[in-house]
């Protein structure tokens, strides 16, 4: 027994000392050489499944015995192997030369970021997934310098983006390639799947696409597959929206007292609503039965791994949005394959969306009947419905729509008008495409690309009967469809070189590009839509109603370009590219169907020169470049042809015979040609102190000639409307811009042992001139529009409005203001009305005569400022954007604040009386058939007095995120867990009265108009990210 105990108890030792090696849990820290932690790196132990994820402080556990190895790898970092011979693991990794020659992506070629020559902004997608958006152009808002976003909160909606100013006078949407399909950044793009972006300003970086480049490109990488085994990565986010902003308007009682006064001071018969049929019970808030809360909700998962040979990723998202509007939303699901495989010497794969959308958008979102301008007109003493307004016929539903005794307003009911009209828009999309690459020679290969974008829409819109605004007609109940299909082919054939001999680089691309444009679309509509007795709903389809209506139209066209660039490198200290691009377009006639654009640029990097000495300074590099591009996607196609319409009929003799007629509506130009860019651009980048500081700065100049606009001719012409012409003018090749400006961007990176942060600031200035507007007839050198004026020498669309200066407080003020012969300025003021200058000098006021410019819409400058903290496993981000210097025109304050026909009030408003002259807001009063001239000079709209500040500072996006650590994560099998609250526009500094000083404008000659836009919304959202 003794021996066999003696036996027994080594073994049984031996047993528990090799289970506690087995089972010894690994602990360590990852650092970069400068001392920041690695996080998200992986550790594994070799030979077996067994893997973990380094968390925010680089920290990690994992169970291994001793003598087995650990594999760490991490992007950026050179991958290692340690045996373990410990219970802890402090180790330092190696910066990648991948990293160290961090490549961006510049049209069908990348090249190391430190020897751009050009203007090229990169963004990270981690920047961009954290706001809640449904366009790309709407996330990038403040993070790049000379990219200016304007965004809009309606549900679906995209955001118009400029890229250093306006360089023509149509449309200034920049190019998107999405991995290597030309295309557009629409609602149905998943910025989740975004692995980086590239922003190309100047004409060195942009000329490879020739004419598709004028406004700029964006050049957006989707994430790839990797080498390994299948990663599942997915995240929940929900969120609250709500108006930051809403009106603050009077109550019944308040609007009552007033608007008696207003309607006794015009010596009329104040409104039964104020007066013997007021009802302090009826207090309409208006904003609150037109908004609402809104919310969104956005899922996302992906799968992605693969092996040396082959790789995939595939990823899905479902997005819904609940507009802050009723009767408004936009929901979207879209699902991704993206997959690589190399054999030999070939590499093939393919990029491919497909995504379906629904929109159901708000009716009047645009001048006529919107509803942000309507909301406010409406008066707090009429309710939503009443039984005085029911009319069987007219308005069954009884909606309040005023009347002359009553409520007296021109208002459109909004609440109604969302109500009676329905609009839903479909739309299914494929984008994709797919490219074989091979290897021809060492450092030469060919690749071939084609790219396919198929898009499907459908309009239903369906109005039913009731009228919504007094002394208007009651629509029929209509059903209008429209069905049209978007498809282009890309076909691209490409010659790749690249190659190092000795302290010379170079590397160059040739090739081809041809692209394909077809749209197709068919509108049919019905009136008196019968109604379907078993449920009292309308039937909405076209084989009922009667008067049936149909149109349709086709257009197509074409871009063949041939393209070549070229980069030396000596001692990679001495930089030169050239690029030459020549462009064909079917929109354009033969003899200017064609355009050559080149470009050069150059870098000299001083920190690599033997005479520089300083070791603060790690890089020093300079730029300058010059080139050319140009804008063929200003015409429609065939536009250089005449076209006749034969819908006109005429009536002859005494039978009254219909005779066919024909009117020309679009006179011949085969002059139309191309827009033409020349871009300047000299810069700097530096990085110093160990590359924790670093700063680029640019300066520009770009002059665009033979822009498109309108020549005025006589009407007798007989020219139609053409592009939205004004007067029926036909375009020309006639204008001429100059945009210049300076952009900065510095980063500063700092890491306090355990505490990390980082700040990135951007600031942009242009100055946008007006050159030449063509042969405007005599003397004339300016477009007017609207109240912003177009003149040479000037800004485009600056506020050229009357001058108010200060109120009369007195009818001697009102006598006293007289021009040189005595006679009074403003004979038919009265004291609270409101002085106006004499611009013209001529000794009286005339609306119309005496304007002078007061304004600008465009910003003196603009800016982002990003940053990131990260302290043990929380972090917080927090961006902020500014714009600075531009004038607003507040439309939607002019209906408020007038006083000349009915609306409600702001509260708190004090007009003038003969007791308070201490006010800027004139005396109140109503229209009383014109006859108070001093009262309706002071409603004029063409006056400074509805010009804002647009400045504006906006807290764009806080975040606050905690990430789980490993020892959480394992025994339920996560590798990764994040979870994070965030806010969205939480903050906004400015002096602007209106709902948001962010605002698009109708177009580009009224930039700064607001005229009722969707404003941005504050968000309040919740989420979970996790992988394993």
């Amino acid at each position: 027994m003794k021996k066999f105990l003696h036996l027994l108890v080594p073994m049984v030792a031996f047993l528990f000392i090799s289970i506690g090696i087995s089972a010894q849990t690994i602990k360590g820290t990852l650092h970069s050489p400068s001392g920041e932690a690695v996080s998200s790196a992986t550790i594994s132990v070799k030979g077996t499944n067994r893997s973990v994820v380094s968390d925010n402080n680089g920290n990690f556990s994992i169970d291994a015995a001793v003598g087995n190895t650990l594999i760490i790898t991490s992007v950026g970092y050179q991958p290692i192997e340690i045996t373990v011979n410990g219970n802890f693991i402090n180790e330092t990794l190696q910066i990648s030369e991948s990293t160290l020659n961090e490549v961006v992506v510049i049209g069908y070629q990348s090249v190391r970021k430190k020897d751009l020559t050009g203007a090229v902004s990169v963004i990270k997608a981690q920047d961009v997934t954290r706001n809640t958006s449904t366009t790309l152009a709407e996330s990038i808002q403040g993070l790049a310098a000379g990219v200016t976003v304007r965004n809009t909160g309606e549900p679906g909606a995209g955001a118009k983006i400029d890229i250093r100013g306006a360089g023509t006078f149509g449309s200034n949407e920049p190019l998107y390639v999405i991995d290597g399909m030309l295309s557009s950044a629409t609602p149905d793009f998943n910025v989740n799947d975004i692995e980086s972006i590239q922003i190309l300003k100047d004409a060195s970086a942009a000329a490879i696409y020739g004419s598709r480049a004028a406004n700029g490109v964006i050049i957006v990488t989707t994430k790839k597959g990797k080498d390994g085994p299948v990663r599942i990565s997915g995240s929940l986010k929900t969120g609250i929206e709500q108006f930051h902003k809403r009106w603050d308007l009077m109550n019944s009682t308040d609007f009552a007292n007033l608007n008696k006064q207003a309607y006794l001071n015009a010596g009329k018969t104040p409104l039964t609503s104020t007066t013997t049929e007021f009802n302090p019970a009826v207090s309409t808030d208006w904003q609150d039965l037109l908004f609402r809360s809104g919310n969104t909700q956005d899922y996302n998962i992906s799968l992605s791994g693969g092996s040396n040979t082959a790789t995939y990723y595939l990823s899905g998202e479902y997005f819904n949005n609940k507009g802050t509007i009723i009767d408004n939303s936009f929901n979207k699901g879209d699902f991704r394959v993206n997959t690589t495989a190399k054999k030999g010497r070939l590499t093939f794969g393919e990029n491919a969306l497909f995504s379906y959308t629904h929109q159901d958008f708000i009716e009047g979102n645009n001048l006529a009947g919107n509803i942000f301008e309507n909301v406010v007109q409406l008066l707090p003493t009429m309710p939503l419905q009443a039984a005085r307004y029911i009319d069987p016929i007219n308005n069954p539903q009884g909606y309040s729509i005023g009347d002359d005794v009553f409520a007296y307003t021109d208002a459109f009911n909004v609440v109604a008008q969302q109500r009676l009209q329905q609009n839903d828009q479909y739309n299914f999309k494929v984008r994709g495409n797919a490219f074989i690459d091979v290897r021809l020679l060492q450092g030469l290969s060919y690749k071939f690309n084609v790219g396919i974008e198929e898009s499907f829409d459908h309009f239903k819109g369906f109005r039913q009967p009731g009228v919504v605004r007094r002394n208007s007609d009651n629509p029929k109940p209509t059903l209008n469809e429209n069905r049209s299909q978007f498809q282009s082919f890309l076909f691209e054939n490409t010659l790749n070189f690249d190659r190092q001999f000795g302290d010379h680089k170079v590397s160059a691309v040739a090739g081809i590009s041809n692209q394909t444009f077809d749209i197709e679309g068919i509108n049919a509509s019905k009136e008196n839509l019968p109604i379907n007795g078993s449920n009292g709903n309308y039937f909405t389809v076209l084989t009922q109603g009667n008067n049936p209506t149909l149109s349709g139209g086709i257009a197509k066209w074409a871009n063949l370009g041939y393209f070549a660039r070229a980069n030396y490198s000596y001692k990679d200290k001495y930089l030169v590219s050239g690029t030459f691009r020549r462009d064909g377009d079917s929109r354009f006639s033969p003899a200017y169907r064609y355009g050559n654009f080149p470009s050069v640029s150059v870098g000299w990097k001083l920190n690599r020169e033997s005479f520089f000495t300083s070791k603060k300074i790690n890089e020093l590099t300079l730029r300058a470049s010059y080139g050319k591009l140009g804008n063929s996607d200003i015409l429609s196609p065939w536009q250089y042809f005449g076209s006749i319409s034969p819908l006109p009929v005429a009536v002859f003799g005494t039978t009254e015979t219909i005779n066919q007629g024909a009117i020309n509506i679009q006179l011949a130009n085969s002059n139309l040609h191309w827009e033409t860019k020349k871009t300047t651009n000299v810069g700097v980048d530096v990085s110093l102190l160990e590359n924790s500081l670093s700063f680029s700065l640019d300066y520009f100049i770009t002059k665009t000639t033979d822009v498109l606009t309108f020549l005025p001719i006589p009407a007798t012409a007989g020219n139609g409307p053409v592009n939205g012409a004004p007067n029926f003018d036909p375009p020309v090749n006639a204008a001429s811009l100059k945009n210049k400006g300076i952009e900065f961007s510095s980063t500063y990176r700092q890491n306090n042992h355990r505490l990390k942060w980082d700040a990135t600031l951007n600031l942009t200035h242009i100055d946008n001139k007006v050159t030449n507007l063509g042969n405007l007839g005599a003397g004339r050198t300016f477009q007017q529009i609207g109240d912003a004026r177009t003149e040479v020498g000037r800004s485009i669309g600056e506020w050229y409005v009357a001058r108010t200066n200060g109120i009369f407080q007195s009818q001697a003020e009102v006598d006293a203001y007289v021009n040189k012969a005595g006679t009074k300025i403003q004979p038919d003021a009265k004291a609270g009305d409101i002085r106006y200058l004499d611009v013209d000098g001529d000794g009286t006021f005339d609306a119309n005569k005496d304007r002078s410019y007061a304004g600008s819409p465009w910003p003196d400058f603009e800016g982002g400022l990003l940053l990131n903290f990260s302290y043990k496993n929380f972090n917080l981000t927090m961006q902020w954007y500014g714009v600075f210097g531009n004038k607003v025109y507040d439309r939607p304050r002019f209906f408020l604040d007038r006083f000349l026909t009915n609306a409600d009030y702001r509260k708190g408003i004090q007009p003038w009386t003969p007791e308070n002259h201490s006010t800027t807001t004139p005396r109140i009063g109503v229209d009383n058939n014109g006859l108070d001239r001093g009262l309706v000079d002071n409603a004029i709209p063409q006056s400074d007095r509805w010009l804002e500040s647009g400045t504006y500072v906006r807290l764009r996006n806080l975040e606050l995120g905690y990430t789980f650590s490993n020892k959480y994560l394992k025994p339920i099998g996560f590798k990764s867990a994040r979870i994070y609250v965030s806010g969205q526009n939480l903050l906004t500094l400015t002096k602007y009265k209106g709902l948001d000083p962010d605002i698009t404008g109708p177009n580009i000659f009224e930039r700064g108009l607001d005229y009722g836009q969707y404003p941005a919304l504050r968000i309040l959202s919740a989420g979970l990210q996790f992988g394993f």
